[in-house]
Parts: structure tokens; C-alpha cells; sequence
């Protein structure tokens, strides 16, 4: 049985409408027996009706959420002293069967003298839920509760926060927004992905030898055999025992499984020690070189109570803090470039084969002959690569509530998290993909020739953009013509695919690769976001293949020259979610949002196929034959 909190707390009676206040750890909702309100059997009880929750909660843009303020509602903020005890005083909900919130009243009624009850005061629900924007585009914070004094304590059912025994610290102070528990901005959830790139390349290996390696089960017995060697390396007899409780069938020597895992695995077991891992990346960063010592080194391993000779560690350290980006001169980085870290070296493996010297057992990457496609392929792309195996990792590090952004990720984890953890709940799922390189050569040459006409264009979007991360207190983000580009042929392509190959669209991911500068980045991976274990079953591959993508392709850019709102859509100055769109709508260019990086932001056919007053703005303008 799985733990749960109960709320909202409020709970009305089906049969009465009487409303019951549970706890968060009730494991039955309330029970009621009246008195009856209306008609003949006005002031009697009723058989015993179990109660369901109210529909309605309040919440803040700082996550926080709580019970709807009915009692403050009702006497309209107005000091009245009265509250409801459940015996004789009470609240009651009706309803007179409007769609409309005007249909929904609550009143407060206590017992009188004679044993009758009598509604003190009574108010419908019009006007408790408003719009989260105000007129001029900037965010709402004179909500109708705030307007009646009633603001946010922190309240938090998640934690248990807001009882007796764990009061709410009553001190946010942002204004609560009503809400109905169903209402789609109640709950962001903020989850990160990352494809798996395998640790290990050595093409001196056999391909059973480097599956073996990236065994999970293989890797975890040889790591625990070296920690308890004497010279704190893996031995024969660990790798013989390895392979007969995982692997009996493989044909790999022990011998040589032994000393493939001394020279690839081992240094795996200091970067997996969480605070083993900080402490050789602060030695680093304060490294006059910017580099990792061997003195660092051995004390990471003495640390561990570890016999091996830190020096065979040494440079598979380097190496891998090297292709991680650690140097000196990232002190104190964000998020936002540890992101950016990984990828690059997701784009980086994307861009070669991994045929020989990789595991192929989560990651199968095959480059397609760009000779076998057609023209508008060999022009636009620098590489085409079919991913056969991809493993990717989802991780939920919190939510938000009302604005899907606004919160930082410390903000947005102690919501759910009261102490801070070193993990996060993730999944696994297993599928493949398309990956589509650029050519750099043609970027830059769309660049040089209507790089001032794209920025002015995009300068409308960015305007929105700014403006946006103004009122949400956020950092200004810079974006470019390629992003755009990149980002809209990836919406463009999924919707084309869509129709072609049977997935369906939230079965569709987007992940973009763009970066300007010394490491240049001009890429997209469309790939299943719905496997299951074992993968799924190549159609997406299938349509990677030089005799369909090209058709693919030219089919979704056709779709988008003209969309079904156009004029409207390819003239608009701002439109979709916070006007952080210019051409693009449902009609043409949205997605579901969980197939999107950009929560369907950052859009533009224009500067795919050109806009009417100029045409050849699009990068594939001149590949669809336009002029």
C-alpha cells in the first residue's frame, strides 16, 4: 500500500451539501448525517453518506497550496469571529445547476435557539476565478483573495505542512489564485532527460567484451572484487565468479574480461562516491593548472580505504573530467552550463559512428550515406545518423505551480523534498531515433546573407521573451536565428512523422543541439519517448532511410508553407503561450507539450520557409523550389 496525504481537506455531502473538514491523514473521508437544508424534510437527518472533496483549492506561484478560504469568502473578508465548530455552526455548498460558477453558493448557517437552522451569510462563487494574466500582459497579482486580505502561509499538503503539529510558517505573503483541483496550471512538473553515452571506447575490445563492461550486474560484482583486492585491482577469480552468475553463456576469458575492467571500470568507482567526486572537483578547479593531481588522486583512495596504485587511475580521470568540461574556470557554474556540458557530448558522440570500440548495448548509433539522399538532404545536412538503441533517463527534480517557470530548482525540489537528497526519482525508457546534423557551411551562408532581416524579424520574439523572464524574475536568455530555426523544423518534422510512420505525437520527442561560438552545435534528435524495457519496434528508424526521409522532409515542408490560419498565422507579431511565438499555432507548428523542450515557445515558419513580403528569409526557401 503507497502512503498518501489527504486533500483538499473541505469535503461535501452528495445528499445535504453540508461541507466537513478531514485531516491529511484520514484514511476515510467524513461521514454525514445531515441536518437536511430545503423541502419537507427540511432540519431532519439523513441515513449516513460518505462526503467527496470539494472541487475547489487556492494556490501561489511559490508552489504552495491550500484548502479554498470558504469562511473568508463568504463573509467577504469582513472580521466576523464566526467559524465553523460541526455541531452548531457549519458550512453548506448548493448548487442550482448552472454550468457557470454564479450556480455555485456556499453559505454559513449555525443551530438556533429553537434547534432550526439559519443561514448567516450566504455568496456564490462568480468572480473567485479569474485569469492568471492582467490586461497589459504582465502577471495578475491582484487576485480576488488577495482582495480580501487572504494571501499565502506557506501551506504545503505535500510535506504535511499546515497542521497542528507542523503549522504552515505563514510567511510567503504571495497572493493565492482559486483554482479547481483539476485546472491544467495547478501542476508543472520540472523534469530533466539525458541520453546515455557509454563511459567506455577502446576499439582494441571485442563487442562481447565492451557489452560486458556495460553490464550493470558485471560491472557492480568487478568494482566490489577490486575494493577487497589486496592491490585493490579486479582478478581472475573475481572475473571468473562475474561471469558465471551473470553471463554463464559468454564465451569472453575471464583473463581478458579481468584486465579490460582494471583499465575502463575502476576509476568508476571514485566518480560514483558522491563525495569523493566533489572533493576531486574542487582539487581541481583549485588546481593552478586546472587540472587533476595525483596527489588528489590518492587521497580520493586512501579516503576509500582503497589498496589500488592511484596512478592507474590517473588518466582515465583526466579524461573523463576533461570531457566533462571541469576546469578552473567554471567555478561556481549553473545548471544551465552543466547542461549545456552534457550537450555537447551527447552531440559530440552523435556525430560519429559508434561501431566499433562502444557498447552498442544502450546506444546503437549507425551513419546514414548522405550520397543515397536526395538533393534537399545533401544540402541542408552534414550528417545523417540512425540511433537503432537509445537509453534515456528521466528524473523528476520538482514541480511548479500556476507558471510552468519562475522557480529555481532548489525552489522547486523543496517542495517536495524536506532535507536535501542526493537523488531524485527517475525512469528509464528504452527507443530510437533520428539524428540530423546541419552543414555548418550552409547555416552560415543563410547567416551571411539574411542574418540583419532574421534578427530584426526575431527581435519580436525576444522582446516577448525578456519580458516574460522580467516579471518572473529570471535570467535574460539570448536567442538566435539557428535555435528557432532548428527547433521549428523538429515541430515541423514530428508532425510530418506523425502521419507516416504510426506513433503518436506525445510518443515523439524533441531534443535540440544549438550552440554559436568555438564549439558550434546545429543538430536535432527526433526519438521515441513511449518504449518499453526492450525498446521499440524501428519504425522510426525505418523512416530515417534514404527512400523515405527525403519525402518526409519535403512533405512537412510543403505542410508549412502555407498553414490553415494563414494570413493571420505567418504575420503575427506574438501569439501562443506568453506571445513567445511568431508563425506558428496548433494549425501548424505545435506540439504537446511533453514532446516539446520549449513548452511550445520559440517558434517561427518564417524563418523556415520565408514569410510573404520575403520568401527567401526561410532556410529551405531555395530546396522547395521557392524564390
Amino acid at each position: 500500500m503507497l502512503p498518501f496525504l489527504r486533500f483538499p481537506l473541505w469535503h461535501v455531502c452528495p445528499r445535504c451539501g453540508r461541507m466537513h473538514k478531514g485531516r491529511y491523514h484520514d484514511r476515510d473521508a467524513p461521514i454525514c448525517e445531515g441536518p437536511i437544508a430545503t423541502g419537507s424534510e427540511a432540519g431532519n437527518r439523513h441515513p449516513r453518506r460518505k462526503t467527496f472533496q470539494v472541487r475547489f483549492v487556492a494556490a501561489c506561484t511559490k508552489g504552495h497550496i491550500q484548502d479554498f478560504p470558504w469562511v473568508e469568502w463568504v463573509f467577504e473578508g469582513k472580521p466576523s469571529g464566526w467559524k465553523p465548530d460541526g455541531v452548531d455552526r457549519w458550512l453548506r455548498m448548493t448548487s442550482s445547476g448552472s454550468a457557470s460558477l454564479a450556480g455555485v453558493a456556499v453559505q454559513a448557517e449555525e443551530r438556533g435557539e429553537n434547534g432550526r437552522s439559519r443561514v448567516v451569510a450566504r455568496r456564490t462563487l462568480a468572480g473567485a476565478i479569474t485569469s492568471t494574466a492582467d490586461p497589459s500582459g504582465g502577471e495578475n497579482d491582484n487576485t480576488p483573495l488577495s482582495q480580501l486580505g487572504v494571501n499565502c502561509t506557506g501551506v504545503n499538503p505535500v510535506l504535511a505542512i499546515g497542521t497542528e503539529l507542523r503549522p504552515a510558517p505563514g510567511n510567503c505573503g504571495k497572493p493565492l489564485f482559486a483554482l479547481l483541483k483539476s485546472a491544467a496550471n495547478l501542476y508543472f512538473p520540472s523534469v530533466v532527460s539525458s541520453i546515455y553515452i557509454p563511459d567506455i571506447d577502446d576499439k582494441a575490445l571485442s563487442q562481447d567484451v565492451l557489452d560486458l563492461l556495460d553490464d550493470r550486474d558485471i560491472k557492480n560484482r568487478l568494482r566490489a572484487g577490486a575494493m577487497d583486492a589486496d592491490n585493490g585491482q579486479v582478478s581472475l577469480r573475481s572475473a571468473t565468479n562475474a561471469l558465471a552468475t551473470y553471463h554463464p553463456e559468454s564465451a569472453v576469458q575471464p583473463a581478458i574480461l579481468a584486465e579490460a575492467a582494471n583499465r575502463h571500470l575502476l576509476h568508476g568507482i571514485l566518480l560514483d562516491d558522491r563525495k569523493t567526486r566533489t572533493f576531486l572537483d574542487q582539487r581541481i578547479k583549485t588546481d593552478p593548472d586546472g587540472t587533476l593531481s595525483l596527489e588528489a588522486v590518492d587521497a580520493a583512495v586512501r579516503s576509500l580505504n582503497w589498496g589500488v596504485d592511484p596512478a592507474l587511475l590517473l588518466d582515465a580521470l583526466r579524461s573523463h573530467f576533461a570531457s566533462n568540461g571541469q576546469s578552473k574556470s567554471q567555478v561556481g557554474v549553473e545548471s544551465e552550463v552543466e547542461e549545456a556540458s552534457y550537450r555537447q557530448q551527447e552531440y559530440c558522440v552523435f556525430s560519429r559512428d559508434l561501431q566499433v570500440g562502444y557498447p552498442k548495448t544502450d546506444l546503437d548509433i549507425r551513419g546514414a550515406d548522405l550520397s543515397k539522399y536526395g538533393p534537399l538532404s545533401r544540402d541542408a545536412f552534414s550528417r545523417i545518423a540512425l540511433l537503432h538503441k537509445l537509453r534515456e533517463t528521466r528524473a523528476f527534480e520538482g514541480f511548479s505551480r500556476i507558471y510552468s517557470t519562475g522557480l529555481t530548482r532548489i525552489e522547486q525540489r523543496a517542495l517536495f523534498m524536506e532535507q536535501p537528497k542526493h537523488w531524485l526519482p527517475a525512469i528509464v525508457v528504452r527507443g530510437e531515433g533520428i539524428f540530423l546534423q546541419f552543414s555548418e557551411t550552409r547555416l552560415q551562408e543563410w547567416m551571411n546573407q539574411y542574418g540583419d532581416d532574421l534578427v530584426r524579424r526575431l527581435s519580436l520574439m525576444r522582446m516577448n521573451l525578456d519580458a516574460l523572464a522580467t516579471r518572473r524574475h529570471q535570467e535574460l536568455r539570448l536567442i538566435t536565428p539557428r535555435f528557432v530555426l532548428l527547433h521549428t523544423f523538429a515541430h515541423l518534422l514530428i508532425n510530418q512523422l506523425v502521419q507516416d510512420c504510426g506513433y503518436g505525437s506525445a510518443s515523439l520527442r524533441e531534443r535540440i543541439y544549438s550552440a554559436d561560438g568555438e564549439n558550434p552545435m546545429a543538430g536535432i534528435l527526433i526519438y521515441t519517448a513511449a518504449g518499453d524495457s526492450e525498446g521499440t519496434m524501428g519504425g522510426l528508424v525505418r523512416m530515417g532511410q534514404p527512400d523515405r526521409l527525403e519525402e518526409v522532409i519535403r512533405r512537412a515542408l510543403d505542410k508549412a508553407r502555407w498553414c490553415s490560419t494563414d494570413p493571420v498565422c505567418i504575420e503575427s507579431h506574438g501569439q501562443g503561450p506568453d506571445n513567445c511565438n511568431l508563425a506558428a499555432c496548433h494549425s501548424c507548428a505545435l506540439l504537446p507539450e511533453t514532446s516539446c523542450e520549449e513548452q511550445n515557445r520559440l517558434l517561427d515558419r518564417g524563418v523556415v520557409i520565408g514569410t510573404i513580403d520575403k520568401p527567401g528569409l526561410g532556410f529551405f526557401t531555395s530546396e522547395m523550389g521557392q524564390p
